[in-house]
């Protein structure tokens, strides 16, 4: 079986993918491609805007952390995802949690920003939950759309896309503490196990982590 994976920034997501594969069956063949791959710094700075509704942060190339127009994205992951099909993939995941609903295919497409919602909707309802989102710059949005799911959030943000990322997940983690949630979201697919367990050790209360959901729906779909 081939998996495609499209993120929105540069391809191969090492900081990702490796903690998929054990959730896939043995064999599993994973083609990755990114929207960012083989552009010019200047190609990149062009799919940011900064009046867009939607505006998303990804591990760029050289280490940056570059913000992008999701509307501009929107034709590039387009792209990708074509590129994927017709390299024979049954499956396509796009890897990032805002909502690809516009993306087209003959293949089954897991759109993150459909799944994480509802899962979070249906164990969080009745809870305070504390959010933690990649960029500051999302942080009025997430507020809203949590808001009108029906629950009861508290966001804050901290980069898995910086070298002190641990410590930006400490921040986060008192800040929520001190709003006493009940329940943590992570909402961004790099941020990792290591991020987890600071929060965890902070808050003392449940993490969930948007790697460990996309493995998992990924497995179930490959088996």
């Amino acid at each position: 079986m081939r998996l495609g994976i499209a993120t929105i920034g540069t391809s191969p997501r090492d900081d990702v993918v490796p903690y998929l594969r054990p959730h896939l069956p043995a064999g599993t063949d994973i083609i990755e491609v990114g929207a960012l791959d083989g552009r010019t710094t200047a190609e990149i700075a062009e799919l940011d805007d900064e009046s867009a509704e939607l505006r998303l942060v990804t591990r760029g190339p050289d280490g940056t952390s570059p913000v992008l127009s999701h509307q501009k994205l929107m034709p590039v992951m387009q792209r990708l995802v074509t590129q994927l099909e017709d390299q024979g993939c049954s499956l396509i995941l796009i890897l990032c949690g805002a909502d690809w609903t516009g993306l087209k295919a003959n293949v089954p497409i897991i759109n993150p920003g459909r799944l994480f919602p509802n899962v979070v909707q249906a164990v969080a309802k009745g809870l305070r939950l504390g959010i933690i989102k990649p960029d500051a710059g999302q942080v009025e949005s997430a507020i809203k759309q949590y808001t009108a799911m029906g629950l009861e959030p508290v966001v804050t943000s901290a980069s898995p896309y910086v070298p002190n990322r641990l410590e930006q997940a400490r921040r986060a983690a008192e800040l929520l503490a001190s709003e006493n949630v009940d329940m943590v979201w992570m909402t961004c697919v790099g941020m990792g196990e290591a991020m987890r367990e600071e929060v965890k050790r902070v808050v003392g209360k449940p993490t969930i982590l948007a790697q460990s959901l996309l493995g998992k729906a990924v497995g179930e779909l490959m088996t």
